[in-house]
């Protein structure tokens, strides 16, 4: 569907960003197509203040400001305070890609004159554009709120951007390790935002040491971060390394450098994809045809996923799920995706 906004000049617009990375970077094609739509307009992305910095990274928007936080006791006066600093920048439009009631009322008493939100968390009342929720992929979600003549933006490319100081951590973090410049590691992934969303730590062991074995002179760094767990000894290899205590706009540069991303549905591969990096992405309770990664133009990502008709779920693990969780914790989806899998598509993209 098409959002129409009326006849009067649109010079400001703010675009109130998703609260989780791999949402944000799924907003990023709806973000392209706004600065297609209004090339002359001043563009403001507005995001949690710990994402502030990756949306410093997105060359898209000409200025950034923090939203207020999710909790805590200040939240209200933090509402307040961001509303008043959205009424000094005059904004002409707001284009509510987070689906809170905070965004709705943050938009609503900065007296924005046109706010354009999906129809969720009771805040119809803050919109005068509501835009029903459509069952799909996430990214055309965000699409439907852009008020364009078109369905998809131009270009897909330079949605992210690392500075020359992320580059710089990266460079010497493979300095440090003994990777040889020119060398374009695989990347793995096994961290996730909850235990039932990541694939077991064994079967990450298992996939990083097929990986060793089958592709002996390609470097392998693993993101060292909960719920993995190494166990005492491990790396095996000096071919494989471990990244710890990054942020995440070190992560993105390490991820930038390499060659191939393998991970869990989570941010760190959807920045990825952003980055131009191929991605396989492995698939429990959640479902490719509505988070797989949209990224720059021609990317490669291969979902392994063992499709169980109940994803996605509501992700109330175990709660809900029919199923008893596996000794560590995950759910029978996840447990159904074998290394082998994993494995054949790794290869595929490396072949490639």
């Amino acid at each position: 569907m098409m959002v129409t906004i009326g006849d009067g000049p649109v010079d400001r617009i703010v675009i109130r960003l998703p609260n989780w990375v791999g949402d944000i970077m799924m907003a990023l094609p709806a973000v392209q197509l706004v600065r297609q739509t209004f090339p002359e307009a001043w563009l403001i992305g507005m995001a949690r203040a710990n994402h502030m910095a990756l949306l410093e990274r997105c060359p898209v928007f000409d200025e950034v400001v923090a939203a207020s936080p999710q909790t805590g006791l200040g939240r209200y006066r933090a509402i307040v305070a961001s509303a008043r600093r959205l009424r000094t920048a005059d904004v002409d439009l707001a284009i509510l890609m987070a689906t809170s009631f905070e965004a709705a009322l943050t938009a609503w008493l900065a007296g924005i004159p046109v706010r354009v939100g999906h129809d969720t968390d009771h805040r119809r009342v803050f919109l005068n554009k509501a835009v029903e929720v459509v069952d799909g992929h996430r990214s055309d979600g965000y699409l439907d709120l852009v008020p364009a003549s078109g369905t998809q933006p131009s270009s897909l490319s330079n949605m992210l951007r690392c500075t020359e100081p992320d580059r710089q951590f990266a460079e010497k973090f493979f300095h440090d390790a003994g990777v040889r410049p020119g060398l374009r590691p695989v990347f793995v992934n096994p961290a996730a935002a909850k235990t039932p969303r990541a694939w077991s730590v064994d079967r990450f062991l298992r996939l990083v040491g097929e990986i060793g074995r089958r592709h002996e002179d390609l470097p392998v760094v693993v993101h060292d971060r909960y719920p993995f767990e190494a166990p005492p000894g491990w790396p095996p290899s000096r071919s494989v390394h471990t990244l710890a205590d990054a942020s995440l706009v070190e992560l993105a540069a390490v991820i930038e450098r390499c060659s191939l991303y393998v991970g869990n549905d989570s941010g760190p591969m959807h920045i990825a994809a952003a980055l131009g990096v191929p991605t396989v992405g492995i698939y429990g309770p959640s479902n490719p045809n509505r988070t797989a990664p949209r990224g720059a133009n021609g990317i490669t990502h291969i979902a392994v996923s063992a499709g169980f008709l109940c994803s996605p779920c509501r992700e109330r693990f175990f709660r809900e799920c029919p199923s008893l969780p596996s000794s560590d914790g995950r759910p029978p989806c996840l447990n159904e995706v074998s290394v082998d899998q994993v494995v054949v598509a790794v290869d595929r993209v490396l072949q490639s």
